[in-house]
């Protein structure tokens, strides 16, 4: 009898293992929307309506978040390292203080978003929308900003440095104290754009519009 229990138990965690999320967990999210300090690592969320979820704190490493709607979804403090939100739409998130470390953002929705001092170093936003979008203090070094609408975007003391911004748009952004040293800039268009104490690609200090 006790061989069968203990037997049960490595099965119900290997199966656990085998998922990476808790499977309570997940349907809690599913039925109440709401998952505080929650584990759904590598949970396939893909296409999901999740508009408005609070989520804050929540392991979501690895997770497949395709497509989904997350509009006005809190996901402050949440860590997404290496998820996949390529197409999701994140208008108007709250993603303060979250880790996005190598997630996939590719042609994502992050417009009137709020990423204040989150970390999405080495992460793909190609393509992605950050327009009017709070960057403020946010890690973007080696990010691949491609083709990303960053139109309006508060960008005052981020870091990008070693950024891929080719034919990016940073018309009228806020690039107050910025560092962008190493930055790719090739054809961005920064018409509009605020310049003071940004740190160039070359190293050297604009001071523009100070």
């Amino acid at each position: 009898m006790q061989n069968q229990i203990v037997y049960t138990i490595s099965i119900t965690l290997l199966a656990m293992q085998a998922f990476g999320y808790d499977r309570k967990d997940l349907d809690k999210l599913l039925s109440t929307s709401e998952c505080v300090k929650c584990d759904l690592s590598e949970a396939d969320l893909g296409g999901s309506l999740l508009m408005g979820a609070t989520l804050i704190s929540t392991n979501l490493t690895g997770a497949k978040l395709q497509e989904a709607n997350l509009t006005n979804a809190n996901l402050s403090e949440a860590n997404l390292s290496e998820a996949n939100l390529s197409e999701a739409n994140l208008f108007g998130a709250n993603l303060t203080g979250t880790n996005l470390t190598e997630a996939n953002l590719s042609e994502a929705d992050l417009s009137w978003a709020d990423l204040s001092e989150a970390n999405l170093s080495e992460a793909n936003l190609s393509e992605a929308n950050f327009s009017k979008a709070n960057l403020s203090r946010t890690n973007l070094r080696e990010t691949n900003l491609q083709k990303a609408d960053l139109r309006g975007a508060d960008l005052r003391s981020a870091d990008l440095r070693e950024a891929v911004l080719v034919a990016a748009y940073l018309n009228e952004a806020n690039l107050d104290g910025a560092d962008m040293r190493k930055a790719n800039l090739y054809r961005a268009s920064m018409g509009g754009a605020i310049l003071c104490n940004t740190i160039d690609p070359e190293g050297g200090k604009n001071n523009k519009d100070c």
